[in-house]
């Protein structure tokens, strides 16, 4: 796996994190992107980002259930990607998510007021932020064998 340039993704209902890693170890995390009205405007975007930062595989957190099971959201995860790493031919390992964002959001603090409620503009670049770093966790999580999950797309793993 050394050299292989993986794009990491934290697929949520209104944005995606992304974040790259160049092959060297280092994993920095990437504009987080709103979700498309339709699955073709994602495919197309992560074509795009795919392209510019030569990525070779995808990894895409999955929520499960406590229990490990697939949870809706995770087997609407598993078919998004499916449709992706088919149009991008590109392999796609999934990681356990389940407490990824709560770990991004341990690394990137919590969102303060102070005197006054944060105003939108703040909280949607919080949110953005806390995707990002929860697609870098799901990359640091791909890096450990033990965390991937038996579940792949295309392509050898």
């Amino acid at each position: 796996m050394s050299g292989e340039r993986l794009l990491g993704i934290d697929l949520g209902d209104a944005r995606i994190g992304l974040a790259i890693d160049d092959g060297s170890g280092d994993i920095r995390g990437l504009a987080t992107m709103r979700r498309g009205a339709h699955r073709d405007d994602d495919i197309r975007r992560i074509a795009a980002i795919c392209a510019e930062h030569r990525a070779t595989r995808l990894v895409l957190g999955l929520p499960l259930h406590s229990d490990g099971t697939a949870s809706p959201q995770g087997r609407r995860t598993e078919e998004w990607a499916v449709g992706i790493a088919t149009a991008l031919a590109l392999p796609c390992d999934f990681v356990d998510e389940r407490y990824s964002s709560q770990r991004a959001e341990e690394r990137v603090g919590r969102l303060s007021g102070g005197a006054r409620p944060p105003g939108p503009a703040r909280r949607e670049a919080h949110r953005a932020a806390i995707d990002r770093e929860a697609a870098r966790l799901i990359l640091e999580d791909y890096r450990n064998p033990g965390l991937r999950l038996p579940r792949a797309v295309g392509g050898e793993r």
